[in-house]
């Protein structure tokens, strides 16, 4: 918590010097125009949606982002896999690892409209614990008569990989005036990611899974600000489930997304940031239809969501001559500053998106 207050206090006094040199400065027509070109303009690369683009631009963009987490975290405290099995659970998490490919496109048919459309491809991992003791019988899986045939005190790995689900939508700016910008966001993600993925037969828990196999409405607001060698914006988005269950039998929960960051442009070409993010999602509603183990708590559904407060560090890199003029290259490291998890959720280490976007 002190580490937050820090950088709230850092980032409110940044942003009144920057607003105080804006008033400074906005007698001039020429400064009081947004600019577009500057290597700042865009927000922190793990940001979606947070611009738009003159009439008859498109932009092709493509991000790779990697989370790691690392054991589990009951609430506000981290758990050993011993605490977990305390809990009466026989398989703990060790760490989990999601990366994520996602391809982006936008094209702005006016200047206070742009329509984009995103598809990801998802790569997720799991190494899991079993509680050491003696190999049982029954018990281990949500059937009449199954079989654990898991080896206690050995060390299991899962994977999954595929389409993850498409978002298509646009954005649309209301405010573009001394130097500041404001647009509004709407998508609906499509439920094309797999939600029944399996190894050996067996379910994957829910985290596993790909995406939200529900079709999902993600409405929001977007403010954006420019002031000398400073720029500086904010974004609250919602995503909200509009099916009660996926083909799987279970929803994810709605969650609600707020940030806002400070950047300032070093050179004519890079810019470096820094940002603040608040998460709050709601648990998984339903559950799976199909036979699925009970005996982890990546297998229930109160054990995910919760809230989660992280704070990014960033570089923007524009380029404006040779080969790769027009182009920018974008990285962003995100870490964990308070964490609490509904139930015994897995506990957050790091996310890192790194991204290319190319305007024309």
């Amino acid at each position: 918590m002190k580490n937050f207050m820090l950088i709230v206090t850092i980032l409110c006094g940044l942003t009144l010097n920057s607003s105080i040199t804006f008033a400074d400065e906005s007698h001039s027509s020429d400064k009081s125009k947004w600019n577009p070109g500057r290597p700042d303009s865009h927000a922190p690369i793990g940001v979606m949606g947070e611009h738009t683009h003159g009439a008859n631009e498109y932009m092709l963009s493509y991000r790779f982002m990697s989370m790691e987490m690392n054991g589990h975290r009951q609430g506000s405290h981290s758990l050993s896999s011993a605490d977990v099995f305390d809990l009466d659970y026989d398989i703990a998490a060790l760490d989990m690892s999601m990366n994520m490919h996602m391809f982006g496109f936008m094209h702005a048919p006016s200047d206070e409209i742009t329509l984009m459309g995103m598809i990801n491809v998802v790569e997720n991992s799991m190494n899991m614990l079993h509680k050491p003791g003696e190999m049982r019988m029954g018990g281990g899986m949500d059937m009449g008569d199954g079989m654990d045939m898991h080896h206690h005190g050995e060390k299991m790995s899962h994977r999954s990989s595929g389409i993850g689900d498409i978002s298509i939508g646009g954005l649309y700016k209301f405010y573009d005036k001394k130097n500041q910008r404001a647009h509004l966001n709407l998508s609906v993600i499509l439920p094309t990611a797999g939600v029944e993925e399996s190894e050996h037969g067996m379910l994957l828990p829910y985290g596993m899974q790909l995406g939200s196999g529900t079709w999902d409405l993600k409405p929001g607001i977007t403010w954006l600000g420019q002031s000398g060698s400073f720029s500086y914006g904010a974004q609250v988005m919602a995503t909200i489930r509009l099916e009660d269950e996926n083909e799987a039998g279970y929803a994810l929960g709605d969650r609600l997304d707020t940030t806002a960051w400070l950047a300032q442009q070093l050179t004519n070409e890079l810019s470096a940031s820094l940002r603040l993010s608040y998460t709050k999602s709601d648990p998984i509603e339903g559950l799976f239809h199909n036979a699925h183990n009970h005996n982890s708590p990546t297998f229930l559904q109160a054990n995910y969501g919760g809230n989660f407060l992280e704070g990014g560090i960033g570089l923007n890199w524009q380029f404006k001559k040779g080969a790769l003029k027009g182009h920018r290259f974008s990285i962003e490291g995100i870490f964990p500053l308070d964490q609490d998890t509904n139930g015994v959720g897995m506990d957050r280490d790091y996310t890192v998106i790194a991204g290319w976007q190319f305007a024309f």
